[in-house]
């Protein structure tokens, strides 16, 4: 995919200021062929073995090194027994090489700072195998080590029986936490959608006998043949010299030698017709859904100024006709919801996709108000308007990206240099993106993107794959696609164009009245004459953002605990407009702006939320205070909400872990009402009457908490606070039910508490759990189990996961209200088999109580302490982290004390804090247990 397609809808245009050359030639592999102006502050070599490599230096986050290595290999490349063995190898070389033996590079890592999963990990698709590694405070000394382990994993991993044996049954384990639905899915679209193409019978996981088959000498060949020099990329990013993350390329990867002659690239096929071209696939509780395909052959050629060209005009073309398909979804549509995709994927196809929901079963209907929709997009050009709509959104991203250039952050680089590789694209500065869609923006007529909106929908197809919840044949199937085929063009909704001037008038400018200054946390908060206030922070962790949210209310804390609350359906505030305008006018009114709106519902408050910069601050703040004071609600918007929450509800119950993540928040809350998950009959029976009735008096009440953080001076943030959220009337005390603070977690049980779902047989989940402590005190015990939360789920992978191989990902957590003061609770949960369960509860309570019985060795703990003072230190200099550390400073002022010892609490915890919390707090008493089953022939629905 070329390189406007795939940064700017992601906002993530790579960015650099113009520096030092780079050099075009053997040592600008990427821009071979290309017309598009480099970015010059990438350094490009070959090494004399092949091994390409791309370094830059970047100073986000400070001291961080990003790596990743990129093999041109993945499932494509497998032979037919060697299915999934790609993935297989990925998993391998990371136990043991020449020199470091197994597990040996997570625990350097750790040490390091680097925490396993986040910062250091792998992946596996169709095209290439990807490591990555992110050196929170990386020295020469730290790379050379870190080089030296990834280049052994790359040239000498050992393939140990053992460990072959141990990775398989993990690989299995993955396989098998993968939904049924989804399985089943690919099992039927693929020999469909990929006919002719190896890609049909290459899902990255492999199979059960592929996998079963695997042995060390089968794998060690398949990493020999596929891992070599001249397949590999090197990619550092980060906060050093180029020269010497270059000199560190050649001296690692440099005597990396290649095993017998280079395989041929493997026949990807061709796409071939199919004699029927529709499939169907039944699944008890799935809504109708139908995935559309038309597929051309991939097109193998340089990212250049033409292709750019091409590329921006799809995208364009996506963008209208995916704007009509919503508009039409919002009304009286058949589907819920409907949306094309184009995609090219290399080595593949070129394909689009349409994606329809239908309404109630309306699936026919559905399908041909969705082809008439692509009817009248083939019939007759867009408007001038239409398109200019579009190009205004892409060049407030495009305007964004340059504002952000150098802040953007050392793992974004990398991963987008990586995406660019497999993509077969080019990296540029932001400018030179900005500049390119100036210069093709008047060149994006009607007519061509009438045309190029008719080239989306040629190739072999349509070929439909449809979903329903009962058996439909591929004859009724095949029917309604020919009917919809011949769906008459639709008509087009009328233009229209909306200004902030629409908007009802807030009052008259509101009134400082005192100003406090936090000094060493660079702070300020700000109060106003109406009860608003403002607590603000200026940072230049991203250049040109400003994050923005309004709290008000007690949130979920405020809510009765003894009745059903529907509080949960309160999503649709946001999707509702404001005032007099609708979601759509609302969007037009956005058109162009770097403004949002999103609203949720927390436990100590309701938050409306959005992103913008310093010149568009002040009608970002009108927008969110409009919302607060003329809520909206719109019938059409909640009627189509309410129905795709219904159409979806069974597949709560589909897997173990969908059936788990249903009921846990319950669990954790026995007795009250509002954690409890919302019953299919009071869905159906709810009417936007009673949300409204809920909401309005929430919605109008409590003082207005303003959080700011960014690129954005105080002086311009309190003006537009005094001409939008302090110009609104005083607003009353937020109401408070009886007893709503009263939460309280599990009591011990030694029985679990069991559910079951109606999936995979081989699918079970397990949680237990200990019942901790509440409140806003005892910071630092809160700190100590949020530590021994992380000890527990190291243990737990190396027992539960590496050494058994029984699950895949089990997790740990520490979680402790501030605003509850008796609720808080420490637990372990993992998906795995159901004879698994025992064993995973039987190790959760052994680490538990090793962990309360005795301090921890001093490695292990350094290597479980590292990686979450490097993380604070990175977090620390984000917008994101501040957004919520400043969260509730005016309520509740002993938080700014927490947030000055945040780094220092967690250096300062000993083996002996961490053991003393868990023996005080987790261990004291029994603990609590859910078990999620697979069904034996019931609803699954207990």
């Amino acid at each position: 995919m070329a390189f406007l397609r795939s940064c700017l809808p992601a906002l993530l245009i790579l960015l650099t200021p113009v520096s030092a050359a780079a050099q075009i030639g053997d040592s600008g592999w990427l821009y071979r062929g290309s017309d598009i102006p480099p970015d010059p502050a990438w350094v490009f070599g070959t090494l004399p073995n092949g091994v390409r490599y791309a370094v830059r230096q970047n100073a986000m986050p400070k001291g961080q090194v990003s790596i990743r290595v990129r093999i041109a290999a993945g499932a494509l490349h497998e032979e037919d027994r060697e299915q999934g063995w790609a993935h297989l190898v990925e998993h391998l070389v990371f136990r043991g090489t020449a020199s470091f033996g197994d597990r040996e590079a997570r625990h350097i890592w750790e040490r390091l700072g680097a925490s396993f999963g986040s910062d250091s990990n792998a992946s596996t698709t169709s095209t290439q195998t990807v490591y990555q590694l992110d050196l929170p405070d990386a020295d020469r000394a730290d790379l050379d080590t870190s080089l030296k382990v990834v280049a052994e994993m790359m040239d000498s991993a050992l393939f140990a029986p053992a460990a072959v044996d141990a990775e398989k049954k993990i690989v299995l384990q993955e396989k098998g936490r993968r939904s049924e639905l989804s399985t089943k899915m690919w099992d039927v679209s693929a020999p469909l959608f990929y006919a002719g193409l190896k890609l049909r019978d290459r899902n990255t996981i492999g199979t059960d006998a592929t996998l079963n088959g695997a042995n060390a000498e089968g794998l060690r060949a398949f990493y020999e043949r596929w891992y070599r020099p001249d397949r590999a990329t090197v990619i550092l990013v980060g906060d050093a010299d180029p020269k010497m993350m270059e000199e560190l390329v050649a001296k690692h990867f440099g005597n990396w030698r290649a095993s017998g002659p280079a395989p041929a690239e493997p026949d990807i096929g061709r796409i071939a017709e199919v004699a029927e071209r529709t499939a169907t696939l039944s699944y008890p509780g799935a809504p109708h859904s139908a995935s559309v395909m038309w597929l051309r052959p991939y097109r193998q050629e340089a990212d250049t100024r033409a292709r750019e060209k091409e590329d921006l005009a799809r995208s364009l073309a996506m963008r209208i006709i995916n704007r009509r398909l919503e508009a039409r979804a919002r009304g009286d549509a058949a589907y819920v919801g409907a949306g094309v995709g184009e995609t090219e994927e290399r080595e593949i196809a070129d394909y689009t996709q349409l994606s329809v929901t239908a309404k109630d079963g309306k699936w026919r209907e559905a399908l041909s108000e969705s082809f008439a929709i692509i009817a009248d997009a083939l019939r007759s050009p867009p408007s001038e308007s239409e398109i200019t709509r579009e190009i205004s959104n892409l060049r407030t991203a495009a305007t964004a990206a340059v504002a952000g250039e150098s802040t953007v952050r050392s793992q974004q680089r990398a991963q987008l240099m990586v995406a660019a590789i497999d993509g077969n694209s080019v990296v540029t500065t932001a400018e030179t993106g900005l500049a390119l869609i100036e210069g093709f923006a008047p060149q994006m007529t009607p007519a061509l993107i009438g045309e190029t909106m008719k080239t989306l929908f040629k190739g072999s197809g349509p070929r439909m794959v449809l979903l329903a919840p009962e058996a439909i044949t591929t004859a009724d199937a095949g029917a309604a696609l020919a009917a919809a085929e011949k769906a008459a063009p639709a008509t087009r909704a009328a233009e229209r164009t909306v200004s902030f001037d629409v908007l009802p008038k807030l009052g008259p400018e509101g009134r400082e009245v005192s100003r406090q200054r936090i000094e060493d946390l660079d702070a300020t908060i700000v109060r106003f004459a109406n009860g608003s206030t403002l607590t603000f922070k200026q940072t230049d962790f991203e250049k040109g953002s400003v994050g923005v949210q309004l709290r008000f209310g007690s949130g979920i804390a405020g809510l009765a605990p003894d009745r059903t609350s529907i509080h949960q359906m309160g999503a649709v505030i946001g999707q509702s407009g404001l005032a007099d305008l609708d979601l759509d006018a609302m969007e037009r009114l956005l058109t162009g702006r770097r403004i949002s709106l999103s609203f949720t519902t927390s436990e100590d408050s309701f938050v409306l939320r959005g992103q913008t910069n310093g010149t568009q601050l002040e009608d970002q703040l009108r927008l969110l205070a409009t919302k607060v004071a003329h809520p909206r609600w719109d019938p059409a918007l909640f009627a189509r909400a309410k129905t795709a929450t219904l159409q979806s509800y069974d597949l709560a119950f589909a897997s173990a872990s969908s059936r788990g993540g249903r009921e846990f928040p319950g669990l954790a809350r026995p007795g009250d009402r509002r954690w409890q998950p919302l019953e299919k009959d009071v869905i159906a029976r709810t009417s936007l009457a009673e949300v409204q009735a809920l909401f309005d008096p929430l919605l109008a009440s409590g003082p207005i908490e303003a959080v700011i953080v960014g690129d954005v001076d105080l002086q311009t943030a309190v003006a537009a606070m005094r001409k939008t959220v302090a110009a609104l009337p005083p607003r009353a005390a937020a109401p408070e039910a009886a007893g709503s603070r009263q939460v309280r977690p599990p009591a011990p049980n030694p029985k679990p508490v069991v559910h079951t779902h109606n999936g995979d047989a081989n699918q079970a989940f397990a949680v237990i759990g200990w019942s901790t402590f509440g409140g806003s005190g005892n910071i630092k015990d809160k700190r100590a189990l949020s530590l021994a939360a992380n000890i527990f789920q190291v243990r737990l992978f190396d027992r539960f996961r590496e050494a058994e191989g029984a699950s895949y990902s089990p997790s740990a957590r520490s979680s402790i209200s501030d605003e509850f003061p008796d609720w808080g609770i420490f637990y372990a949960s993992s998906e795995l088999r159901p004879e698994s369960t025992d064993a995973f509860l039987r190790a959760a309570r052994e680490i538990a109580a090793d962990l309360a019985a005795k301090p921890v060795e001093a490695d292990e703990f350094e290597r479980a302490q590292n990686p979450v003072i490097s993380g604070i230190q990175r977090t620390v200099r984000t917008n994101g982290y501040w957004m919520g550390a400043l969260e509730d400073w005016t309520r509740r002022p002993a938080k700014i004390g927490e947030v000055r010892s945040y780094l220092a609490d967690y250096r300062g915890l000993t083996p002996e804090d961490v053991r003393a919390a868990v023996a005080k707090y987790v261990t004291d008493a029994g603990d609590w247990s859910m078990l999620v089953l697979p069904a034996k022939g019931g609803s699954g629905v207990d």
